[in-house]
């Protein structure tokens, strides 16, 4: 019993436990199969000597909010291992992150299966890197596990660090300087652990800026931190260096899952890929998605919501959860909605094309001469909010971006009634640029009547030498995934698209001087031009709900 497990289940309004009276063993030494010892935790009530185990492995340590999540667990039924990751918590051997956990995963569930407590039933539990982690176990021993809860995270792990081809170097910093900080302590550490990132602005701002890239960390940290050199060492997301990172391939036939993820979380577009691979294979799962952060409290306690009755079915033979298997919070109604699958099904690709002026409307455009805009990456066009783990607000007033002399802006007429768009959302992009290496930043915004502009969803793509080529005259053709968005403009409101070819420090800026990315310190300005002509119909797709109240004439995409 502890107070922050009460604490933690009356916020997250929990059914009651089982039992107060757990037992607890600490430092339990895992040996691996290169001698190396983890250092686990187990939790158990006391008289449930062979109840079924959830596994939880962390790089975050094992004390205090994750001492109160595990607790959560053990007085509703579960035994508990708490497991510190290779290089964490006293754990032996080094950190190298997600290289290590696919085998250390199998090995401790090869030790789990000699304990005489063990009775054979097996879930996981993980948010974030300790869903990535689960995820390695999973593809390293998924026949051995009955289920699985998985928040905020993605089965491979190389994905989010190069998004879209480009460096997250905001995020990858900070959750460097999480891995080589004090931890915040106690079960406050967890209700307010999306503001660690607050706490270490003082340290990572000027490193943000500096160049190069490689001595990024020891900006930050005064050190050269081994995994961030990998990091930056290897650019390419294709680089063969990533392909022990990526577990997806057991996606497909993993155990009954429960995923939950936010419309603001930088795992999402991951999440449900991985949650389409599950649907599109057969497999049982669900995936709640929310209007949440990485961090949100909110999340971590729909996750354990949905993390009860799924284990109680798999792991106790209780009746199984009866819920859709979608449930996504719409933004602007404000509201849950429930679907059959992902992408909903009553909704259909409109295109809105960019066009002169500074327009965007369903009618394709007629000929024009492209919008034009300098980026000069001395000066960086800024990331305004959006998916991040820094603590910025992940929505607001635009206004700092649309000041600004290197982006473009394309606004539609507004709504004559409201218009939902639910699923995911894309964009094709004609370009020229004056280099061959460069990036494009897209924002969808909401512009209420009184101006306000607010982002609701943005993509970005990185732009190298032939990837696309260019045609005869210099332009490319480019497709643009957005982060997927559940959000109603409502009547009298404006649609806006807003161009970019930056958003640092959420993306490392594009130098353009196509110096290796890590040792790269000399700046090229890059000349771009954005087509909107019949020939080059620059556009944003957006699956528009058939069920509203009077959506525009729509031009439906045909997918090849």
């Amino acid at each position: 019993m502890s107070i922050g497990s009460r604490l933690l289940a009356r916020i997250w309004h929990l059914s009651a436990p089982c039992t107060r009276d757990i037992a607890e063993h600490h430092d339990i030494r895992v040996s691996m199969s290169d001698g190396i010892e983890l250092l686990t935790d187990r939790y158990y009530p006391r008289g449930g000597e062979r109840l079924p185990v959830i596994l939880i492995r962390s790089p975050y340590g094992r004390s205090h909010q994750f001492r109160d999540l595990a607790l959560i667990f053990a007085e509703r039924g579960f035994q508990v291992l708490l497991q510190s990751c290779r290089g964490t918590g006293g754990s032996g051997g080094s950190l190298r992150p997600s290289f290590q956990e696919e085998q250390d995963g199998a090995n401790t569930i090869d030790w789990l299966n000699r304990q005489p407590w063990y009775c054979g039933r097996l879930a996981l539990l993980g948010t974030s890197y300790l869903g990535n982690a689960a995820w390695a176990a999973v593809h390293a021993a998924g026949p051995q596990i009955a289920a699985v809860t998985l928040h905020a995270t993605l089965s491979d792990a190389s994905a989010e660090t190069y998004a879209f081809g480009g460096f997250t170097l905001e995020g990858c910093l900070v959750w460097t300087l999480q891995l080589t900080q004090p931890q915040l302590s106690g079960t406050v550490g967890l209700l307010f652990w999306g503001w660690i990132p607050h706490r270490t602005n003082p340290l990572r701002l000027p490193a943000l800026d500096s160049l190069p890239l490689r001595d990024t960390d020891q900006a930050a940290v005064g050190r050269h931190v081994p995994w961030w050199q990998d990091w930056v060492d290897h650019a390419e997301p294709d680089d063969p260096f990533w392909t022990p990172l990526d577990f997806s391939a057991g996606v497909a036939a993993a155990p009954p899952t429960a995923m939950i993820s936010g419309w603001h979380d930088i795992f999402l577009p991951w999440q449900i890929k991985d949650y389409a691979a599950m649907q599109a294979a057969g497999r049982p799962a669900s995936i709640t998605i929310g209007p949440w952060v990485h961090s949100a409290l909110a999340a971590w306690g729909e996750g354990v919501r949905q993390a009860l009755p799924l284990f109680r079915a798999h792991l106790l033979d209780q009746p199984p959860p009866l819920r859709a298997p979608v449930r996504l919070y719409v933004m602007g109604a404000e509201e849950w909605r429930e679907y059959d699958s992902w992408p909903p099904p009553d909704t259909s690709p409109v295109a809105f094309y960019l066009s002169a002026g500074g327009g965007l409307s369903p009618k394709p455009p007629g000929p024009s001469e492209p919008g034009c805009y300098t980026y000069d990456p001395a000066d960086p066009t800024p990331a305004v909010h959006g998916p991040r783990l820094s603590g910025v607000r992940p929505t607001g007033d635009m206004a700092q971006l649309e000041s600004r002399s290197d982006v473009l802006l394309f606004t539609a007429e507004p709504f004559a009634a409201n218009l939902e768009v639910i699923g995911p959302v894309s964009a094709e992009l004609f370009f020229r640029s004056s280099l061959e290496h460069t990036d494009f930043f897209l924002v969808l915004c909401d512009v209420s009547p009184n101006r306000r502009c607010t982002n609701v969803c943005d993509g970005y793509i990185r732009i190298r030498p032939h990837r696309p080529s260019p045609s005869n005259d210099g332009i490319r053709h480019v497709h643009i995934e957005f982060w997927p968005t559940a959000y109603r403009f409502r009547q009298g409101h404006r649609m806006r698209i807003i161009v970019a070819s930056g958003a640092h420090p959420r993306y490392a800026r594009n130098l353009g001087s196509g110096e290796p990315m890590a040792d790269a310190v000399t700046f090229a300005v890059a000349h771009q031009e954005i087509f909107h002509d019949p020939h080059h119909p620059s556009r944003i797709l957006l699956p528009i709900g058939i069920g509203n109240d009077s959506p525009p004439r729509p031009t439906l995409v045909m997918r090849r």
